[in-house]
């Protein structure tokens, strides 16, 4: 049945949206057909290619709308410091975000790879994206001395440890290596600033 002719654009794109993630986590980005999608979501094929013009537009509009760029965005906008506060704000949020996109993340390595030339031409990257924004976080304390190193390259390590948490905690869901997520970003925080050797130790 298809939607009601009221439906704003915002809400048939919302629309189109939502069914897309939801097509596509059952059956990945190559299994997924527009057709289905636009069955899904209420709406002729017609509708769907006037908002997204493409399948693989579709898929990216797909990651930006639910990569958390936004709530991430709003995070950084309050921090104010000391740098393990800051760290422990932001990576709630990314664990949050990562948890409920599990099907996202689980369909990106399936079914590896966007469209490489529409990819290529697109400025909107949603994982290059968030990764800036932490970027943009450390490198404040990069600047003020409490941290030292390649912001980009911190920033990479910091993120790798919440996604590897994740993925990890939903393989081996019954493992106690894999804490409660404060305690758990209370330890990769730890570990990020400080390391794991010994005070006043040095290698023989």
């Amino acid at each position: 049945m298809l939607a009601s002719k009221t439906a704003s654009p915002e809400e048939t794109r919302e629309r189109v949206l939502f069914a897309a993630r939801e097509v596509i986590a059952r059956k990945g980005k190559r299994g997924a057909t527009t057709r289905e999608i636009a069955d899904v979501a209420g709406v002729n094929e017609a509708t769907l290619f006037r908002h997204f013009g493409s399948k693989g537009a579709l898929v990216l509009a797909v990651a930006e709308r639910f990569c958390g760029l936004v709530e991430l965005r709003d995070v950084v906008a309050q921090l104010r410091g000391p740098v393990d506060a800051d760290l422990m704000a932001l990576g709630r949020v990314m664990l949050e975000r990562m948890e409920s996109q599990k099907d996202i993340i689980r369909w990106s390595f399936v079914d590896p790879g966007y469209d490489k030339d529409l990819f290529a031409s697109t400025a909107w990257r949603p994982q290059l994206a968030l990764h800036g924004i932490v970027v943009e976080v450390i490198e404040r304390h990069v600047a003020d001395g409490t941290l030292r190193g390649d912001a980009r390259r911190l920033a990479t390590l910091f993120m790798g440890m919440v996604f590897t948490h994740v993925l990890a905690r939903d393989k081996f869901p019954d493992s106690d290596v894999h804490a409660e997520p404060d305690e758990a970003l209370g330890f990769y925080v730890d570990v990020f600033l400080n390391g794991v050797r010994s005070r006043g130790r040095t290698s023989s």
